[in-house]
């Protein structure tokens, strides 16, 4: 059942405002379009009805018209403090939603793409403790391509794949990962971490003789969790250092897009909290 509404919160006006919508724009429009404001607000920061009105705009009369609504279809409620949150309708809708997700078939058109706009394989993983698993792999027309193939296995420090799942992971677990593969292949490690964590792009040179480079960003979830990454990856002769600049464009804009689609808002991260511990090392 709905939350009973607080009198105080959602008592009517004693001012006269009426809302006059623009002729040309359709009204139930314009009201879905402002319940759907309020909605987003109060789900992601629980506030008075006050609040509400004054973070959206809105006048107060109509705030309240609408969030009584909102509280009759348990789409939000509110607590007898007066503050309005996310209702039970939204949470079982919500949770519905996420049951139903599936990470390959909503990635798998954004990577494709990315291999089509890039002209390089690209590829979608996630991790299994200590290694990435592929997931897919989208073809380039490139004559001399990287075909690791879904089910394939990396231990993560090794990929350009996997280092972008431990992005946001701390110094601590990348020192036990880094310190489990040779001397000779760690290079730099904290510096090249800290850089990706900083811009939220991995760019891997790769060591002869096979010289495969790649660039990768990670896939994150409603939560801003990391739930997976991808990549593009290509020997040196199709892409070079000019070129990873330009394909990491591509590639941060393709993991974004998933993300978003898998519910997850920029606002959630602002900056990885290994990039502030690797700063203290």
């Amino acid at each position: 059942m709905a939350t009973p509404m607080s009198p105080a919160a959602l008592a009517p006006d004693d001012d006269t405002e009426v809302a006059r919508p623009a002729p040309e724009r359709n009204l139930g429009a314009q009201t879905l379009e402002r319940g759907l404001t309020l909605l987003a607000l109060a789900a992601s920061e629980p506030m008075t009805v006050g609040n509400l009105a004054n973070a959206s705009g809105l006048p107060l009369s109509i705030v309240r018209r609408l969030v009584k609504t909102l509280i009759a279809r348990e789409f939000l409620a509110i607590a007898p403090d007066s503050v309005v949150r996310g209702g039970g309708e939204l949470l079982r809708l919500s949770q519905a939603s996420l049951q139903r997700l599936d990470l390959v078939s909503v990635a798998r058109p954004w990577v494709l793409a990315l291999a089509r706009q890039t002209g390089l394989s690209a590829f979608l993983g996630r991790r299994e403790l200590d290694k990435s698993v592929h997931l897919m792999r989208a073809a380039g027309a490139e004559r001399v391509a990287v075909t690791t193939g879904a089910g394939s296995t990396r231990f993560l420090p090794e990929t350009g794949l996997g280092k972008a799942l431990l992005l946001d992971d701390d110094v601590a677990s990348w020192t036990e990962l880094f310190g489990a593969i040779a001397a000779e292949e760690r290079g730099d490690w904290l510096a090249e971490m800290t850089l990706a964590a900083e811009r939220g792009v991995v760019l891997k040179i790769g060591p002869a003789p096979d010289c495969i480079n790649a660039v990768a960003a990670p896939v994150r979830d409603a939560t801003g969790k990391i739930v997976a990454a991808i990549n593009v990856a290509a020997q040196a002769q199709y892409l070079d250092d000019e070129r990873m600049a330009e394909v990491a464009t591509a590639v941060l804009d393709t993991a974004l897009s998933i993300s978003r689609e898998l519910g997850f808002s920029p606002d959630l991260v602002s900056k990885p909290p290994s990039t502030k511990r690797a700063r203290k090392v």
